[in-house]
């Protein structure tokens, strides 16, 4: 018993020497970690201006995204001031005449491919009388159209029939133009539109260089903002505007090269005729 009751009592006694060594340890520790921050006031001068000047650079980045999210078409078009209600009723109407004449162009049965080469050999075939089968053959086309009306009033005559073709032809090219002359305006006025806005936006922007007492980018940035988007915006309606402008009016040139090829074969033939009966 007495040999278990002093190895107990040595037991507590060495924990508690380690429990104070351990005490005293972190005490120390904690010291010397208190020591630096508790100097003189040059070096709280020191730690406390670094603290002190982050702060505004702490708040920039912070702004910056939430100016970055913001950014969209609707506030894109508010910066872009007046000259943006013009270019958005200019692709509006640009883009509704863009629909129709796509869909028109599309379902419309103009001319099928190697139709002047088709006529043609029914002509080296039969003659007149391979133009009537042809025709009949192609019927529900502008083309066969054109050149049936042309012959129904031509009495054989050439001369007649040339102008009958040049009749019917205008009546058909007048449908296949319409609305470009909407595009093409579009295409032009748009770009004109852009750059006034441009010129607009660096007014406000000298302007207010004028009135600021000192120069910087953000006096100047809201005038050049404004005119680089009036810019872009006169560009983006203008050029889509352009293109299909471009596209359609080659398919009416080629419609018309077509029916010009058509009527001076048929044409030929009436001469051919005309003078056999002289003869």
């Amino acid at each position: 018993m007495n040999v278990s009751c002093n190895l107990a009592k040595k037991n507590i006694t060495l924990s508690f020497v380690i429990a104070l060594i351990t005490i005293f340890t972190i005490v120390g520790k904690i010291e010397a970690q208190a020591n630096p921050t508790t100097p003189s006031t040059e070096t709280t001068q020191t730690t406390e201006a670094p603290q002190e000047t982050p702060a505004p650079v702490a708040q920039a980045p912070e702004q910056t995204p939430t100016q970055d999210s913001e950014i969209g078409l609707v506030k894109l078009f508010v910066t872009g001031g007046w000259s943006m209600w013009p270019l958005l009723l200019s692709s509006i109407v640009g883009f509704g005449v863009i629909l129709e004449r796509m869909y028109f162009f599309f379902t419309a049965k103009l001319v099928r491919k190697g139709y002047n080469q088709d006529l043609q050999d029914a002509i080296d075939a039969s003659g007149m009388n391979g133009v009537d089968e042809f025709l009949k053959a192609n019927e529900g086309q502008r083309i066969t159209d054109v050149l049936k009306n042309g012959m129904e009033v031509s009495q054989n005559d050439p001369e007649i029939f040339a102008s009958g073709i040049e009749r019917e032809a205008g009546e058909v090219m007048t449908l296949l133009e319409k609305g470009l002359t909407v595009l093409s305006a579009v295409s032009t006025i748009a770009p004109l539109v852009g750059f006034l806005g441009t010129v607009s936006g660096m007014i406000n922007a000298f302007d207010a260089i004028a009135n600021a007492d000192q120069v910087n980018a953000k006096v100047v940035a809201g005038g050049i903002k404004e005119a680089l988007i009036t810019t872009a915006a006169g560009l983006i309606v203008a050029i889509p505007a352009m293109t299909f402008y471009q596209y359609l009016q080659g398919r009416v040139a080629f419609f018309t090269s077509e029916v010009e090829e058509a009527a001076n074969k048929i044409y030929k033939e009436y001469l051919k005729l005309k003078a056999g009966k002289k003869a």
